[in-house]
């Protein structure tokens, strides 16, 4: 019963997306019902035409309809005229068909494409402490397959209403032809769906499980790239492809599970279709008797109604598969708000001459463990402030305070005596490069990765001279095609020491004012390390830096020094 509602609640936002046009689709469905069963009455004045001179001539509402029709419009039926009717009726129904596949493909494809583009900016503008608790592969599920998946659940919606449409058109014309074989035409239908519903839940269930071994799957080929070079030093192979084949055989077995559950119901209809067929000619021919003109009306529209009934079977049971991924994409839709991207104005800067403050910080991420308490501290300007610290102590939390990653419940923090508040953030970011521990590049040219987010534009002279200031030049010169060369897996590409130093310059290529790197030198030895530590000498008279290590060694290197051991 809950899925039942959800079902129809679901819809809401489907309608919502665009509702005149879906008005418009619903609309030409039921012209489009109307139209193709007028075709098929229009059967029964042509085998009357046809029938020989002397036979008996069937009289029924159809007939006497069509003739009152012709009487108004001062026509004589002929064959001639029915033909043409006939053939005007088919091709109105090829135009209707081509115009209403052409509106509904591009509703459907709209909609999944405004649903993809929004949730992804959702993702993109939400709260770091939000995205730094959650799956990545649970988003990048949703977005890629689950999103599809939705589409077509609104696909069969769309199908339900339709083959509903339908039933109801081709309904009232039959009941033109029998009242009673009508009625008992869709009291058939009604009790093989409702015999048959237990497979509507079963695909519900079949669907999740469906989810969540695609989900393994994709988690298993993320952790061979992201751990690669280690599979093939420890000959690991089989370990991960075990782990994949399992999981993908999982799939495999749900996505078959599916199959057979949608395909038996489909072969239980047919069969009971053929035996309901039977018995309606049975029935009509040797118990109502029928005219055979009728009967063979009756036959044709039965072969409309009934599959409309296995067809509305066959789409509920595609709702239900689809149900798990449809909440599991509202899901995420609800619990992010829609935000607005906070674009920097390019004309207003905070200037830093001066000194950053941090006052009476207050911070702690539970209650009962605070991690600063009344903390003041100052970061001078066009120097390097070392933050030091055992592991635990803050010094990451510090930085993510600095950058405006978590919110400050109690304390200030200026810039040249200028307080930092959220409508100065967008602006405060763009002054700031960040260097992390780990250096990411993405699978692209040397050119692409180096102005990655920068919005600077800079010419290739300018991304040379920054390679020069980080010793890096010789990196990308060495390369056959220079910044041109395409990599791929960048950490087996560079070494550790190039990586540091290229990412470095993709940071000074966004000219920061305050250049951050969290633990940017812990994974080099020591002769790439004192190569940064030089760099970086040299670079404070245009930046202000901030260096956060566990090294004791490194305090030398510091002008000032933040000591969160103390």
């Amino acid at each position: 019963m809950y899925n039942n509602l959800f079902i129809l609640k679901s819809f809401n936002l489907y309608f919502k997306h665009k509702p005149f046009r879906l008005i418009l689709l619903f609309t030409m469905t039921l012209f489009l019902g109307f139209t193709q069963g007028i075709g098929i009455v229009l059967l029964i004045p042509l085998l009357q035409l046809l029938a020989p001179e002397g036979s008996e001539v069937v009289s029924n509402k159809l007939t006497r309809i069509f003739e009152s029709i012709l009487e108004h419009t001062g026509l004589e039926i002929s064959f001639e005229l029915v033909l043409i009717v006939f053939s005007v009726t088919l091709v109105t129904m090829a135009f209707l068909n081509y115009f209403k596949s052409i509106i509904q493909a591009s509703y459907q494809q709209e909609f999944s494409y405004i649903t993809r583009k929004r949730i992804f900016k959702k993702i993109l503008t939400s709260d770091w402490q939000f995205l730094n608790g959650k799956s990545k592969h649970s988003h990048i599920q949703i977005l890629t397959s689950e999103i599809p998946k939705m589409t077509s659940y609104y696909y069969n919606y769309v199908g339900l209403a339709t083959k509903i449409i339908f039933i109801i058109a081709y309904g009232v014309l039959a009941l033109l032809v029998s009242v009673k074989f009508t009625l008992l035409i869709v009291v058939i239908g009604f009790v093989v769906m409702l015999v048959l519903r237990k497979y509507i839940h079963r695909a519900e269930t079949l669907g999740g499980e469906n989810i969540r071994a695609f989900r393994k799957t994709l988690k298993h080929i993320d952790d061979f790239w992201l751990t690669v070079k280690m599979a093939k030093v420890h000959n690991s192979e089989v370990f991960y492809y075990d782990k994949f084949d399992k999981s993908s055989t999982l799939m495999l077995q749900y996505q078959f599970n599916q199959i057979k559950n949608r395909a038996f119901p489909q072969f239980l209809f047919t069969i009971a279709g053929v035996f309901a067929l039977v018995l309606i000619v049975y029935l009509a021919y040797n118990v109502a008797q029928l005219p055979l003109v009728s009967i063979f009306v009756l036959i044709l529209l039965f072969g409309r109604i009934f599959p409309q009934f296995k067809g509305i079977n066959n789409d509920v049971n595609m709702l239900y598969s689809n149900v798990p991924s449809v909440k599991m994409v509202l899901k995420l839709d609800n619990e992010i708000k829609e935000s607005a991207f906070k674009v920097t104005d390019v004309k207003t800067t905070i200037p830093f001459e001066k000194q950053l403050e941090i006052k009476n910080l207050n911070f702690s991420y539970d209650v009962d463990t605070p991690i600063f308490t009344n903390f003041s501290t100052l970061i001078p300007a066009h120097k390097i402030t070392g933050i030091i610290g055992e592991s635990g102590s803050g010094k990451t939390t510090l930085i993510d305070i600095i950058t405006g990653l978590q919110d400050v419940p109690k304390g200030t923090i200026t810039v040249d005596g200028l307080p930092l508040t959220k409508d100065q953030l967008p602006t405060w970011k763009s002054e700031i490069g960040y260097l992390p521990q780990d250096s990411f590049f993405i699978d692209g040219t040397i050119r692409e990765n180096l102005v990655w987010d920068s919005k600077q534009n800079p010419t290739d002279s300018e991304i040379m001279e920054v390679l020069k200031q980080v010793n890096a030049y010789a990196v990308v010169e060495n390369q056959k095609k220079g910044l041109d060369t395409s990599i791929a897996n960048y950490q087996y590409h560079f070494s550790g020491g190039e990586r540091q130093r290229l990412a470095l310059a993709r940071v000074l290529l966004r000219k920061p004012k305050l250049l951050l790197l969290d633990e940017a030198t812990s994974a080099l030895d020591p002769q790439n390390e004192e190569q940064i530590m030089k760099c970086l000498f040299q670079l404070k008279e245009k930046h202000t830096i901030v260096f956060i290590t566990h090294r004791e060694s490194l305090k030398p290197s510091f002008d000032v020094i933040i000591d969160l051991n103390k």
